[in-house]
């Protein structure tokens, strides 16, 4: 039986759209919705949404994510990460479990650890 997601992942609290650029980091404490770009990394408690035209210049860090766009970084996730037919994602992807669709581009390692992928990311890179 799949795991029932809490409100926080499945409500998207943000949402940056098609004509809008962001320069800088992003804080959320819920999930969020990109369809425009982002020049910064992005950190959620919940879900982060790449939408198809989205162009994200940084990293991600959230609990699951969906990416149909482009991501010029690392995603670390602690649930899933989920690569469309669409995509373009250059960097290195750390999750719990990794979805990857047929026709997806994926330019980098993918490294497969517990629920903790966050705890032990930053354990290794303090090593």
């Amino acid at each position: 039986m799949p795991k029932r997601l809490s409100n926080k992942i499945r409500k998207i609290d943000s949402f940056i759209g098609t004509n809008s650029t962001l320069s800088g980091d992003i804080f959320s404490k819920s999930s969020l919705c990109i369809e425009g770009v982002v020049e910064g990394n992005i950190f959620a408690d919940g879900a982060v949404i790449v939408g198809k035209a989205a162009y994200i210049s940084g990293n991600i860090e959230a609990h699951n994510t969906s990416v149909s766009g482009k991501v010029k970084g690392n995603i670390i996730v602690r649930d899933y990460a989920r690569l469309t037919s669409t995509c373009l994602v250059n960097g290195d992807i750390h999750a719990a479990n990794f979805i990857a669709d047929e026709g997806s581009i994926f330019n980098g390692k993918c490294y497969m650890n517990n629920e903790n992928t966050t705890a032990a990311v930053t354990e290794d890179e303090e090593a």
